[in-house]
């Protein structure tokens, strides 16, 4: 962040100071300095929201978010998916965006400049396994030789697969996992391309609600450690520390409204185009919580990246403890 004089030994020593409070800043989530403040002040945090109804996604028709960071101000550009979310970010074009806890693993094994601030938890049940209509697979073994439709390799479908074929005792080698985009999915569901759907939220209630599908499981009856978390780049976490802490907060008054009122998700996925059919799904869906990433949070995320290794995704843990902030201090 700082770069040091060659001029002078003070300017060196002042340099260093800097650095040292900016990284102690980072680690707590603390408050700036009053220079510090002022640049908070007229920054603008973009937020790239995603097509699904997560809390970063909702708060944009709430006010939590603008007033929790005022002076400064948030901007929400979206409904993207999530690849070109992350993809605006990488770029400079926005600041902050969602994935899932494994796929956030996955993008830290590989370096990638990302700080996690918040964990959206929930049970598990908006995320599973389905048979496709005339299939004939009525449990997960049925479908060894089978295919199965999934978003990306090393991401929430992949992981759907792998912990409920491992949590049964099975092995996931022995089916066959087709990528696609979450817009292929309906069709290639429904006209039996595949023959199962391992995914979440939206896509997992629109199969669910198909005429002739049947639910293998859900992640509430296989022990799935894949939540939703919320990131900012690296270079922004670094720079506006005491502005992520406050976009927690916010997303804390998000999800303690949502847990009144979940009626927020649902016209959030009627904003999106889904049906009554689906949306009438969705309601079964649990209402999700808002967690920090303290000791107890990075713990479930260190032993989700282990799954990662066993499961052959990644080659080691990383260390998720410098990609995370606790904004619970």
């Amino acid at each position: 962040m700082h770069k040091t004089s060659s001029f002078t030994v003070a300017k060196i020593a002042v340099s260093a100071l800097l650095s040292i409070a900016t990284a102690l800043s980072l680690a707590a989530c603390g408050s700036t300095s009053s220079a510090g403040a002022s640049s908070d002040s007229a920054t603008t945090l973009r937020v790239a929201y995603l097509s699904t109804a997560n809390y970063l996604t909702t708060l944009k028709n709430d006010d939590f978010a603008q007033k929790e960071l005022s002076p400064a101000h948030v901007k929400f550009t979206g409904p993207y998916v999530p690849q070109d979310s992350y993809t605006a970010v990488q770029s400079g074009n926005a600041d902050a965006a969602s994935t899932g806890t494994g796929y956030f693993i996955d993008l830290v094994s590989q370096k990638s400049p990302w700080v996690a601030f918040a964990i959206e938890y929930y049970s598990g049940n908006s995320q599973g396994i389905v048979a496709a209509p005339g299939s004939a697979v009525t449990s997960l073994k049925d479908l060894y030789g089978k295919k199965i439709a999934i978003d990306r390799k090393g991401a929430t479908g992949d992981y759907i697969v792998h912990q409920a074929f491992a949590n049964a005792g099975l092995d996931a080698s022995k089916v066959t996992e087709v990528e696609m985009s979450a817009t292929d999915f309906a069709a290639a569901f429904s006209s039996g391309k595949v023959d199962a759907l391992a995914s979440f939220d939206q896509n997992l209630a629109a199969a669910e609600a198909t005429k002739g599908a049947r639910i293998l499981t859900t992640g509430d009856k296989y022990g799935s450690k894949n939540v939703s978390i919320h990131m900012v780049s690296k270079k922004f976490a670094t720079e506006h520390p005491s502005l992520v802490k406050k976009l927690y907060k916010a997303l804390v008054d998000e999800s303690n409204k949502a847990q009144k009122q979940p009626s927020i998700i649902t016209k959030a996925y009627k904003e999106f185009g889904a049906s009554d059919t689906v949306i009438s799904q969705v309601k079964h869906f649990s209402t999700p919580k808002i967690l920090p990433i303290d000791a107890t949070g990075l713990k479930m995320l260190e032993d989700q990246a282990q799954q990662y290794v066993d499961f052959g995704f990644i080659t080691s843990v990383p260390d998720l403890k410098a990609a995370t902030m606790d904004c619970s201090k």
